[in-house]
């Protein structure tokens, strides 16, 4: 398979996409750092900054996202927002606010994370058997269960001739 990855034919929106998956890796690796106290609040903000404006725009996959989820992450981020308002770092909520902080970073990971899965991209195939290539559209979540299903279909491949050798040798 070719991997020319495209968005309404330009690699630029590919770019939008590894940035917006970037910015969802950083609030996973705050999630699952053991909640970084010491993490700074104008970063927290920055960050949900970016990820509004996408869903207000409906880009990297925000498009594909109904509209009572997006709703749901401006909701959320609003209330971190009042959470966090006045501090400068995680350490200074006290610990019943830090424990409702994480929570709420928590979720908007998770919609986050939810919206990367639903972004298309498209990528030109080879056909079998050809030269002709064509257009193929698939959501990022398509494309990561296919690839764990092709993974696993292979690795069980490998246990089981593995085994049919063992079985042989003895």
């Amino acid at each position: 398979m070719e991997g020319e990855v495209m968005k309404g034919g330009t690699k630029r929106a590919g770019l939008a996409g590894m940035l917006f998956a970037l910015v969802a890796l950083a609030l996973a690796g705050t999630a699952q750092a053991g909640n970084d106290d010491s993490r700074r609040i104008a970063d927290i903000v920055s960050e949900q900054q970016q990820i509004r404006a996408d869903a207000e725009a409906e880009r990297n996959g925000w498009d594909n996202i109904p509209l009572l989820k997006r709703q749901e992450l401006i909701t959320t981020q609003d209330e971190l927002m009042r959470l966090i308002d006045g501090k400068q770092t995680l350490g200074d909520l006290d610990p019943l606010e830090r424990k409702a902080a994480y929570r709420t970073l928590d979720r908007l990971d998770a919609l986050a994370l939810e919206a990367e899965n639903e972004r298309m991209v498209c990528i030109r195939e080879k056909l079998t058997g050809t030269h002709r290539t064509q257009t193929v559209c698939r959501s990022v979540g398509d494309m990561k269960r296919w690839r764990k299903g092709a993974s696993d279909f292979m690795r069980q491949g490998q246990q089981n001739s593995t085994m049919g050798a063992q079985a042989g040798a003895n």
